[in-house]
């Protein structure tokens, strides 16, 4: 069985059971124009016939949060919209994020062309001074020594 708003508006939109509460079904059946034994268990009404305060989570139904859209505890149709809709739903829903542009950055380095020379020690230089029996050759060789520095 095919189920459709009772006043025959187009399929996409969504769809509401009358209310078996008495007092909140004899509103909506006095919006419809239907006495009790004109509808039955499967009579729908569509969003379309509701305004937008008669719905829970309408904002987030429309940004497609949500995937069934509810009514409210006190809701009763008060639109008489037959005919083509002008309210369609998108087929498509953009999703975006919000991020920050990317940015290019250049940084400068230093760099030597040639590589610094690794610090030594220097190695000591050990003299031996031979004793000579004339002293004479041995100034000479100390004063030799000492000009070397």
């Amino acid at each position: 069985m095919v189920v459709r708003c009772i006043f025959g508006c187009s399929s996409p939109h969504v769809l509401f059971a009358i209310p078996k509460e008495p007092s909140r079904r004899a509103r909506w059946l006095e919006f419809l124009h239907f006495e009790e034994g004109g509808i039955n268990a499967n009579s729908r009404l569509c969003a379309r016939h509701f305004t937008e305060d008669c719905f829970k989570n309408l904002k987030r139904y429309e940004m497609g949060l949500v995937q069934i859209l509810h009514l409210s505890d006190t809701a009763v149709p008060s639109l008489y919209t037959v005919g083509v809709s002008t309210n369609v739903k998108p087929l498509t829903r953009d999703v975006g994020c919000q991020c920050a542009p990317k940015t290019v950055r250049n940084t400068g380095v230093q760099v030597a062309f040639s590589t610094p020379k690794p610090k030594r020690r220097s190695k000591g230089k050990v003299f031996l001074i031979f004793a000579v029996n004339r002293f004479q050759g041995l100034f000479q060789l100390s004063d030799h020594i000492l000009s070397s520095f």
